[in-house]
């Protein structure tokens, strides 16, 4: 026998943050290889312009923190912290949007 009343399922309200949330901050792809080698390779975007840049450097210590300018639009392009840089290349950027 069917009841004619049938119960509808009760459901919470969705969970709703009291404040919004801060909108996010840009953030840049980096990728390491070759970390274990005497030389290794940092692709990464330029922080300002998301140029693709391919850098060099030698890892050995003591290390010390280096700005790599962006070679499309002049400004630091990412700090890194290496004994030396060797070369940086634009490339097209791996994270192509």
């Amino acid at each position: 026998m069917i009841n004619s009343q049938e119960q509808k399922p009760s459901f919470r309200k969705p969970y709703k943050p009291q404040r919004q949330e801060a909108s996010p901050q840009p953030c840049q792809h980096i990728k390491i290889l070759d970390c274990n080698k005497p030389i290794s390779r940092v692709f990464f975007e330029c922080y300002h312009c998301r140029q693709g840049l391919l850098t060099e450097c030698k890892g050995e210590s003591p290390v010390q923190e280096y700005k790599v300018p962006c070679p499309t639009c002049g400004k630091t392009a990412i700090y890194l912290m290496t004994n030396e840089i060797l070369s940086t290349t634009a490339i097209p950027s791996p994270w192509d949007r």
